[in-house]
């Protein structure tokens, strides 16, 4: 509701009430956009939440279960969350990936341009992933909703561009002796939200409205103790590994003085 009502409000509209007779995924799209989805709109979208809920010790869920190991609140704790979600390695793929598939309308040779990124050092955004040598096996449904609601919507030409940029990239990293780089979870998701009519800047809010389920799970798992025989603080050690000088041997040296 936050979402929807805050792209509504941006927009100089008015928030819209809740429809109690829609689902909740039903609702996030009537809410934001003011027009009732179909069921195929609300099936895809769906799933793709579901999809997105959990995903094992990510940044963001270890930053909830960390903060909330301290006893905060599971407020507290989804707000880490969100603040992990903000940095670029963790929340914003899938616009970046949006943002690359704009870039390429009337690309003539996508095949050219994946080869060109990859010589200079750059990435294909939405390839590869910090756990999975194969293909994530979520982007497996997505691509399949993404070519269905392209279809349904007569955009086939967004996803077509998605596939060719995959094909491409999987033949310029075998080439290279990296086939362990595969389509990644937002890779997909990009034209999915696209299609739906989700502005690039709330594909990140989206992974949020989606994750906090999973969030809140492991928050609560982590207050209860569940995870372990009581609650307890997570405190890692550290081993400093740097010139230390020991207990006696150290000296004071002005700061004007040091290199």
């Amino acid at each position: 509701m936050i979402v929807a009502a805050w792209h509504r409000i941006r927009q100089g509209l008015e928030p819209l009430p809740a429809d109690y007779v829609l689902s909740h995924t039903a609702n996030f799209l009537w809410q934001l956009r003011g027009v009732k989805p179909s069921e195929k709109m609300v099936k895809i979208l769906d799933t793709c939440l579901v999809l997105h809920a959990d995903h094992t010790f990510n940044a963001s869920t270890f930053s909830c279960r960390q903060v909330v190991s301290t006893r905060a609140h599971m407020y507290a704790g989804v707000t880490a969350g969100i603040g992990a979600l903000s940095g670029s390695l963790h929340g914003g793929a899938n616009a970046q990936v949006m943002a690359m598939l704009t870039s390429l309308e009337g690309e003539k040779d996508i095949a050219g341009w994946v080869k060109k990124q990859l010589e200079s050092g750059k990435r294909i955004m939405g390839m590869g992933h910090a756990v999975y040598k194969t293909m994530d096996p979520r982007a497996r449904f997505l691509k399949e909703m993404a070519i269905t609601l392209g279809k349904e919507m007569g955009q086939e030409e967004l996803v077509e561009r998605s596939l060719q940029v995959e094909q491409a990239a999987l033949a310029e990293f075998e080439k290279r002796g990296k086939t362990e780089i595969k389509p990644n979870v937002d890779f997909y998701s990009a034209a999915i939200y696209h299609l739906l009519g989700i502005p690039l800047d709330l594909m990140t809010p989206i992974f949020a409205i989606s994750r906090i389920a999973g969030w809140t799970a492991h928050i609560i798992e982590e207050k209860t103790g569940e995870a372990q025989v009581k609650p307890a603080l997570y405190r890692p050690k550290a081993e400093y590994i740097g010139q230390y000088c020991g207990l006696l041997g150290c000296t004071f040296e002005p700061l004007k003085e040091r290199t």
